[in-house]
């Protein structure tokens, strides 16, 4: 990223995202998953609509419409729905740090199916990614937090395919209105998944549950996709990978001083070597 401004693009998204991980646990005090799922696309798909409607475009034929489909629920339905039942049982931290292994897994995608080829110096920080990631995820694991910890993994691999599929098949959409397209196409699925878990209650009505639902509709999923997305346009996964450490670490230093969470020496280890492993991917050849 060396253009004017896209560093600081990308700062504003990292921060963006790392204070997600943090509203998700305060939204949970007034309600549950499901509805924590349906209103941030809700309320994300109101705020996309209303920056970017000049920007919509619809597909044209049916084979569009299928691929716009297939991001959405990739990139939205199966990653927020993995994501936030994940994260039921497990710290905010923990929750960002296991996602955030997404880089190293969109890296061997590319690889397997973009033909986005490498060398040895990328091949060894995928490696030292995943080698962070079973240091995390075997010592952090128990009887009560393995299933969530495993939804966590599967959130970031369907946000990793998401990310594969989306520079294979739709880079030719405008970023704004494809933002705003996916948030459109995910919301049936959304709505059922969100009936089917938990349902509609009347928690949803509470003021304090519904700023924090602006927030993460708002900054944390219009803004944020559309950087996302403007930035992936632009540049290989490969190239733009190396700072996606950056996410957790915001999260890390956030849930310390904003939720008192406590950090354990081996999920540091595990972070730290992960990042390296995200950085030599993204930065070697």
């Amino acid at each position: 990223m060396q253009k004017d401004g896209e560093p600081l693009l990308f700062f504003f998204m990292a921060f963006f995202w790392g204070l997600n991980y943090i509203m998700v646990k305060y939204a949970y005090i007034y309600d549950v998953s499901s509805s924590v799922l349906l209103m941030r696309v809700l309320y994300a798909l109101v705020f996309s609509t209303i920056l970017f409607f000049r920007q919509i475009r619809f597909p044209r034929t049916l084979e569009e419409h299928l691929k716009v489909f297939g991001l959405a629920n990739l990139n939205i339905t199966a990653f927020f729905s993995l994501w936030f039942f994940g994260e039921t049982g497990v710290s905010a931290s923990l929750t960002s740090i296991v996602i955030y292994s997404y880089p190293i897994m969109s890296l061997a995608a590319s690889y397997a199916i973009l033909n986005d080829r490498f060398g040895r110096g990328k091949a060894m920080g995928i490696a030292l990614g995943f080698a962070g990631l079973v240091i995390i995820f075997f010592r952090s694991i128990n009887v009560y937090n393995y299933v969530d910890l495993i939804m966590l993994i599967l959130a970031a691999l369907s946000w990793a395919m998401g990310t594969v599929f989306y520079r294979k098949f739709l880079t030719g959409y405008d970023s704004a209105g494809l933002n705003t397209l996916q948030l459109l196409y995910a919301m049936p699925v959304v709505i059922i998944i969100a009936f089917i878990t938990g349902g509609i209650n009347r928690q949803l009505m509470i003021p304090q549950f519904n700023l924090i639902m602006i927030y993460m509709g708002s900054l944390g999923t219009a803004v944020a996709y559309f950087i996302f997305l403007t930035l992936y346009r632009k540049y290989r996964v490969s190239d733009i990978s190396a700072y996606f450490f950056l996410v957790p670490a915001i999260s890390v230093i956030l849930s310390v001083l904003m939720l008192h969470e406590a950090v354990s020496r081996i999920m540091i280890a595990g972070f730290v070597v992960m990042s390296i492993g995200i950085y030599m991917s993204g930065r070697l050849k």
